[in-house]
């Protein structure tokens, strides 16, 4: 689908990231294409597919990961627009730091790469509130 309003929105299997996919599919006039890190996975699409119902058909699904810039400039391809929700968050306090900085660090670097290779007319950029939380 070609469109001079093509918005790339990563991480679409988290909260902000669906919320944000879904107000664009119902209502931002824009082709969405969405990330997620494994297009097979029903554990994390079906509740995507349920709660977007009918705007579920419209959106452009696509895999990238965090690590694999590759992956993230394919998603972006083509895109005026990028919306950087993905970013890894656990559900226990890793016990290597690197687990969370890395991928939120390459994945962000990839995406703001991306955006200059399409020349992105703008990038927005979220962050984690595991960024801010103590493991203490």
């Amino acid at each position: 689908m070609e469109s001079s309003n093509r918005v790339t929105i990563t991480g679409i299997s988290g909260f902000l990231g669906a919320q944000l996919c879904l107000h664009f599919l119902k209502h931002g006039g824009f082709a969405v294409r969405g990330t997620v890190r494994n297009k097979t996975n029903e554990a994390k699409i079906a509740p995507l597919r349920k709660a977007f119902g009918e705007h579920f058909d419209a959106l452009e699904l696509v895999e990238a990961d965090l690590l694999d810039e590759k992956s993230i400039m394919a998603a972006c391809e083509g895109s005026d627009y990028i919306v950087h929700t993905a970013s890894p968050f656990p559900l226990e306090n890793p016990k290597d730091e690197q687990v969370l900085i890395k991928p939120a660090v390459e994945g962000t670097l990839a995406v703001m790469k991306a955006a200059h290779a399409t020349k992105a007319k703008k990038v927005v950029v979220t962050s984690s509130t595991a960024s801010v939380a103590s493991g203490t």
